[in-house]
C-alpha cells in the first residue's frame, strides 16, 4: 500500500514530505521514460553543438547582422567592400565544407559560379582603388558599365530569387547556413547600395565598378541594353555547364534515398534536386534506378533556362523603379527571417516532439472493446501494450536517438 502524503494542521501538504513522497511514487516504467527523455535531449544537444551552436557562435550571427544593417544605412558606399570581405571569407568556408560532405560538384552550379565571381570582382575593384596604377589594366573588371548591369540583372534575378525557392534561412550559429544564405541576398543588396547611392559611390572610388552615373544615362538605356549583358554571361556558363552534366556530371551523384546504389561519391545539384523535388524528377522523367539518364538531365537544363532567364528579364524593373527595388530587398529578408525563425522554433519545440514519439511503440496499441461508459482505449497513455515491466519504447530505440537528432 502507498503511504498516504502528509498533511499539515491546516490541511495542507507539508513540502518536504511531499515532496519524498512523490519521488517515492513515481513508477520504474516513468523513471525509464525520464532516462530516455534525458538521452535524447542529451544527443539532440550534441548535435545542435556540432553544428555549430554556442554562445560564442550566436553572438558572431548577430554582430554580423547589426554591422551589415548599420554600414548599408549609415554609409552604402562602402557596403561592397564589407560584404567582399565577408564573400573570401564564406566562399572559402563553403567550399570547405563541400569538399568534407563529398559535394564538391555543388560548386559547379550557377549560385556558386556568380558568388566566385562576385568576389573576384570585389577584390579586382579594391586593388584598383588602393593602386590606381592598376586600374587600366582591371578596367574591364572594374570600369565596365556592361558587366555592372550584368551583376546587377543576374543579383536580382536568378540568385534573388533562390531565396524563396530554396529556403534560404537566417540562422545566426550556424556557418552553413549563414554561407548558403549569404551567396544568394548579399548581391542584391549590394546592388542596390550601389545603384541607388551611384553619386556617393562615384565619390569615394571614382571610375571602380561602372556606376550608372549621371541620371540620365539610366533612362538612356533600352530594355536590351539592360538585360543582354546578363542573359549572355547566363548562356555561356548554360552551354558550359549542360555539356558537363551530360558528358560527365549525370555519371555522379548519389543514389536516391532508399537504394542500395550510389554511382558516386560526389553529389550534384542535379542529383540532390531530382531526390528532394519528386514532382520536378517526375516531370522531367529522372528514375532512381536509371539516374545517370540522358533526357531528364537535358530537360533539368531546359527548366533551369527557362526559370533564370524568366527572373533576369523582370529585373530591369528594379534598375528603373527605387520602390521596387527596395521593396522586393525587404522582402528577401523577411523571407530569410522567417525561414530562420521557423527552424529554431522547431528546434526549441518540435524536433523534440519528434524524437520522443520515436520513443513510443511503432506499431499501434490494439483497440479495446467500448466499456459501458462507451470510452474506448485505455485511460494511461504512457503504457506501452505488450512490452516488458518498465518498458515504453521497443528495443533498439535508445540506439536511434542519435541517429534521429541527426537527422532532424
Amino acid at each position: 500500500a502507498r503511504t498516504a502524503i502528509p498533511q499539515r494542521n491546516d490541511g495542507r501538504s507539508s513540502g518536504r514530505p511531499m515532496s519524498r513522497d512523490i519521488r517515492s511514487l513515481r513508477s520504474r516504467a516513468e523513471e525509464d521514460g525520464l532516462r530516455r527523455a534525458l538521452e535524447l535531449v542529451k544527443a539532440q544537444g550534441d548535435h545542435y553543438k556540432r553544428s555549430g551552436l554556442s554562445p560564442l557562435s550566436f553572438m558572431v550571427g548577430l554582430l554580423n547582422v547589426g554591422l551589415s544593417g548599420f554600414v548599408l544605412g549609415r554609409r552604402p558606399e562602402y557596403y561592397w567592400l564589407w560584404q567582399t570581405v565577408k564573400c573570401v571569407a564564406l566562399n572559402w568556408v563553403s567550399y570547405v565544407i563541400k569538399v568534407r560532405s563529398h559535394q564538391r560538384l555543388y560548386l559547379l552550379d550557377l549560385c556558386h559560379v556568380l558568388s566566385f565571381s562576385y568576389s573576384v570582382i570585389g577584390i579586382a575593384s579594391l586593388a584598383a582603388w588602393l593602386l590606381p596604377s592598376l586600374n587600366p589594366a582591371l578596367a574591364p573588371l572594374t570600369s565596365s558599365p556592361a558587366l555592372f548591369r550584368a551583376c546587377f540583372c543576374l543579383a536580382n534575378g536568378p540568385l534573388a530569387f533562390a531565396v524563396p525557392a530554396l529556403g534560404n534561412a537566417l540562422v545566426l550559429h550556424s556557418v552553413e547556413h549563414t554561407a548558403a544564405l549569404f551567396i544568394h541576398i548579399s548581391p542584391p543588396m549590394v546592388t542596390w547600395a550601389m545603384r541607388w547611392h551611384a553619386n556617393e559611390h562615384e565619390l569615394a572610388f571614382p571610375g571602380v565598378l561602372g556606376m550608372p552615373t549621371p541620371a540620365s544615362a539610366v533612362d538612356d538605356l533600352t530594355y536590351m541594353e539592360t538585360v543582354l549583358p546578363a542573359v549572355s554571361v547566363y548562356v555561356v556558363w548554360w552551354i558550359l555547364h549542360t555539356a558537363w552534366l551530360l558528358l560527365h556530371g549525370r555519371h555522379h551523384g548519389h543514389g536516391s534515398a532508399g537504394t542500395k546504389r550510389a554511382e558516386s561519391c560526389h553529389d550534384t545539384v542535379y542529383h540532390l534536386t531530382m531526390r528532394t523535388t519528386p514532382g520536378f524528377a517526375k516531370f522531367v522523367g529522372f528514375k532512381a534506378e536509371e539516374s545517370s539518364g540522358l533526357f531528364p538531365a537535358l530537360k533539368y537544363m531546359c527548366s533551369h533556362a527557362v526559370a533564370c532567364l524568366f527572373t533576369v528579364l523582370i529585373a530591369p524593373v528594379f534598375w528603373r523603379y527605387f520602390w521596387a527595388h527596395t521593396a522586393f530587398v525587404c522582402s528577401l529578408l523577411v523571407c530569410s527571417c522567417w525561414n530562420g525563425a521557423c527552424k529554431y522554433y522547431g528546434m526549441m519545440t518540435s524536433s523534440y516532439e519528434r524524437r520522443l514519439r520515436a520513443l513510443l511503440p511503432e506499431r499501434r496499441e490494439p483497440k479495446l472493446e467500448r466499456g459501458r461508459n462507451g470510452v474506448s482505449g485505455s485511460g494511461d497513455s504512457s503504457r506501452n501494450v505488450g512490452a516488458g515491466e518498465g518498458e515504453i519504447a521497443p528495443a533498439g530505440s535508445g540506439a536511434r536517438l542519435e541517429k534521429d537528432a541527426k537527422r532532424d
